[in-house]
């Protein structure tokens, strides 16, 4: 993978946690809790994440987002409401099951969303 690939997929997952923070602010304070959620953009569904479940005390896990051709980043310019909605239909027991199961075509996009929970700030 070249650098400026590299660069692009940081930009996205930056995003992505971002808008995930924002969008679920009344959700979850950061990463979502585990389980399975729809994407939703002035009511249409966007996109769908799946989040394993964690053991207690697992510092290191994942976050699978895939964005439908029809997302839009959001920003200031497009005043575009996101929501991410715990979907109670669905119900993927692992990465493999959710990775069968989602739609794909043409312009979409997956994330993979790595976050380390510590109660250790780096540097120190």
């Amino acid at each position: 993978m070249n650098k400026q690939h590299l660069l692009r997929w940081n930009r996205i997952g930056a995003l992505t946690v971002a808008m995930a923070m924002l969008g679920a602010w009344t959700m979850a304070f950061g990463q979502l809790d585990p389980g399975d959620f729809n994407i939703y953009q002035n009511g249409a569904i966007v996109g769908q994440i799946h989040v394993p479940v964690r053991t207690a005390g697992q510092s290191l896990y994942a976050e699978h987002w895939v964005l439908y051709s029809n997302y839009v980043y959001p920003n200031a310019r497009n005043s575009m409401k996101t929501e991410i909605v715990a979907d109670p239909t669905k119900s993927y027991a692992n990465e493999t099951e959710f990775f069968r199961g989602v739609p794909w075509g043409p312009g979409f996009r997956y994330v993979h969303v790595v976050s380390i929970d510590t109660t250790t700030l780096p540097g120190r």
